[in-house]
């Protein structure tokens, strides 16, 4: 014997069947739509140049603060060349890096590079470049080294090149007649050892690299003696892309300016060998500017 339902109880169960298929529908939409794609990656770098491969490694340790602060992923990029670091800051490949002054001064004629933030190491906001030769050399100057082999570090240096090279300048010669010969090591602490290998006679090279290194006990160091030094150079900065985010580069502004102030930042920085970040005063690099400009 056929069962009728009636109409009304049919039209329910219909409506309640169409619901339920909906919301099973609807639910993983909803869910994909509130799922917010991940923040991309923030990437900083650092020259082999302007580190010693041996504390190049440290920098990790700051990519990782630097991830927990800012709340998203960092990521460390090297490159050899200070000329590599601005043509990833250029092109916006990178926001951050760690540079010499000369890379900035040159970034920020060629493309707007902005100052971030300058380290302070043992208390100092400066550096030096130091002319080096072998302990058995003769040489008391660099104007002693001419027609000698000498080591540069990296074009855009200001204490492994631009400095010598106004030097020599002064000194009324060009770079061609008074040097027997040059070349790049690209690396402060290669220009040590070819001084310290008999290599070359003589090279241009970081204070800060130097010290740290003498510090450290280096043989290669321990073989060399300082015979010149420059006059104070505004240390070399941590810069940033000039299109950064302006609440971005406010907030890593925060971070840079804070480390010092927390454990873990104090952990990061003395294994950096630096004390803290200040803000940057123009007048730091007044002299480096300079010095470019005589060499141009």
């Amino acid at each position: 014997m056929p069962v009728f339902i009636p109409l009304r109880k049919t039209k329910a169960v219909i409506l309640l069947a169409g619901l339920i298929l909906f919301l099973l529908c609807a639910a993983p939409r909803a869910r994909t739509a509130s799922l917010k794609p991940p923040p991309k990656p923030f990437c900083f770098a650092v020259s082999a140049m302007a580190s010693p491969a041996r504390t190049l490694a440290h920098f990790s340790e700051l990519e990782s603060y630097l991830s927990t602060k800012l709340g998203r992923p960092v990521q460390l990029k090297q490159r050899r060349t200070y000329a590599e670091i601005n043509d990833l800051l250029a092109q916006s490949r990178i926001q951050m890096a760690f540079t010499c002054t000369g890379g900035y001064i040159a970034g920020r004629r060629d493309f707007g590079l902005e100052l971030l933030v300058v380290p302070v190491v043992k208390g100092r906001s400066y550096y030096r470049s130091y002319i080096v030769v072998s302990k058995k050399s003769p040489a008391k100057s660099l104007a002693d080294l001419k027609g000698r082999v000498f080591a540069y570090a990296d074009p855009l240096s200001l204490s492994g090149y631009i400095y010598p090279a106004a030097c020599i300048r002064r000194l009324g010669y060009c770079q061609k007649e008074f040097f027997s010969h040059v070349f790049f090591t690209e690396s402060h602490d290669k220009s040590i050892e070819a001084v310290a290998t008999g290599i070359a006679d003589g090279a241009a090279v970081d204070s800060l690299i130097f010290d740290a290194l003498r510090a450290a006990h280096d043989p290669n160091v321990n073989k060399l003696k300082v015979i010149e030094k420059s006059e104070k150079l505004g240390m070399p900065p941590v810069v940033v892309a000039p299109d950064i985010d302006r609440a971005f580069r406010y907030k890593l502004l925060k971070v840079m300016l804070n480390m010092d102030k927390n454990a873990a930042g104090r952990k990061v920085l003395k294994k950096l060998s630096m004390d803290r970040f200040i803000l940057p005063d123009p007048a730091l690099y007044h002299s480096a500017f300079l010095l470019n400009k005589e060499l141009k």
